[in-house]
């Protein structure tokens, strides 16, 4: 008899939040166009949501699409 996997990890076994993988400072940072040190900042100014395992923070990309919409500005016709 096989053990259903939890909803809540990938085939490959990587920890998941709803529907998106949770990605390491450096995936994130390349994801939104930024520096690691500059996302550091965003996320110790609680400006941005991230996941605290261990030492280290993981982002999910829904958080970091949210963050976009958040901050988009329009441009002036």
């Amino acid at each position: 008899m096989a053990l259903a996997r939890s909803s809540n990890v990938t085939q490959e076994g990587a920890p998941t939040l709803g529907d998106s993988k949770l990605i390491d400072l450096e995936q994130a940072a390349f994801y939104l166009g930024t520096s690691e040190r500059h996302l550091r900042r965003l996320w110790q100014e609680r400006r941005i949501a991230g996941i605290k395992v261990g030492r280290r923070v993981r982002f999910s990309r829904r958080d970091l699409d949210v963050f976009i919409e958040k901050n988009r500005c329009e441009a002036a016709r």
